[in-house]
């Protein structure tokens, strides 16, 4: 319940600094800075090395890639029937199809799992969710915005993107068999742990809820697909079809109903496909999703 109660205090928290404007503009890209350059490397590097390889690791390996082509499909099929232009299908493809593991996730895995589920958590969203984001996330970002992919660039920007570099030592590391000393181990949760604050905090200044020149039946569809459709992809999948069961199915299946990616709604608005209708996926499915999540919750605690 403590955990719960942190997680609205610190989403509240954003929202009133966000409304005060008592930080500088765009305050956030500095929490999101802190985060992405220290305490989600140093999540990776504590966790990862200590990841027991099953055979059921695959599940969090797979689940975010099953997500982006699952929704991409369906929407691909859904933009001819509503007739939508390139910017509102890749502005839900890039938000619907991302799931916001890390920043929303991480602090709602550890209220639900503890510190195991936010084990399994960090792949999900360095062998998911981020490969995903740098990957086909920006061939679409540039093809729906009528613009070019470069291979390479795409490359580089996973190559140097420090959560991930920790990630690929802590798979070695996990290969070498090393284990922390408390030493090791104590500094790199202290640089960990302000992860469930800030990340809270920083979307909750960037939520905005703006409805004008919005359908709402795009919107509508897009957080149906986003935070129903794609968990019960996952659920059938994984639950039902291949009789998976444990912690590695229930947090894949929770990381799937998360709200849309932060990131994937900033890529959007930076491609000029459809801004406001990115942001409002965000806004909205971020307050909306801790209602699905409870649904969720539900349906996996017998897994």
């Amino acid at each position: 319940m403590a955990n719960f109660i942190l997680i609205f205090i610190c989403l509240g928290a954003g929202i009133l600094i966000g409304r005060l404007k008592s930080l500088p503009a765009n305050s956030h890209k500095i929490l999101n800075d802190i985060i992405i350059n220290i305490s989600l490397p140093a999540l990776a590097l504590l966790y990862v090395p200590q990841i027991k390889i099953t055979g059921e690791i695959i599940y969090p390996l797979v689940s975010m890639w099953i997500v982006f082509f699952a929704v991409t499909g369906i929407l691909m099929m859904l933009a001819k029937v509503f007739k939508w232009n390139k910017a509102t299908t890749g502005a839900l493809i890039r938000t619907a199809g991302l799931c916001n593991s890390s920043f929303v996730g991480f602090p709602i895995l550890m209220a639900l799992f503890g510190e195991e589920g936010l084990k399994v958590g960090v792949i999900v969203d360095q062998a998911g969710s981020f490969t995903v984001l740098a990957t086909g996330g920006v061939i679409v970002a540039s093809l729906f915005s009528s613009g070019k992919y470069s291979s390479k660039k795409i490359m580089k920007d996973i190559l140097i993107y420090p959560p991930f570099i920790a990630f690929m030592i802590g798979a070695v590391l996990n290969y070498t068999g090393f284990v922390h000393t408390s030493v090791t181990k104590d500094v790199l949760e202290k640089l960990g742990t302000p992860i469930y604050l800030l990340a809270l905090i920083s979307v909750g200044i960037q939520l905005k809820f703006s409805f004008k020149e919005i359908s709402v039946r795009d919107l509508s569809i897009g957080l149906v697909l986003k935070l129903m459709i794609a968990p019960a992809i996952i659920y059938l999948l994984f639950a039902v079809i291949s009789g998976g069961r444990g912690l590695n199915v229930q947090v894949s299946i929770i990381e799937s109903a998360m709200a849309p990616m932060v990131m994937g709604s900033v890529m959007a608005v930076t491609h000029n496909l459809n801004p406001k209708l990115a942001n409002l996926m965000v806004g909205l499915g971020i307050p909306v999703s801790f209602i699905t999540l409870a649904f969720w919750y539900l349906i996996i605690k017998g897994l």
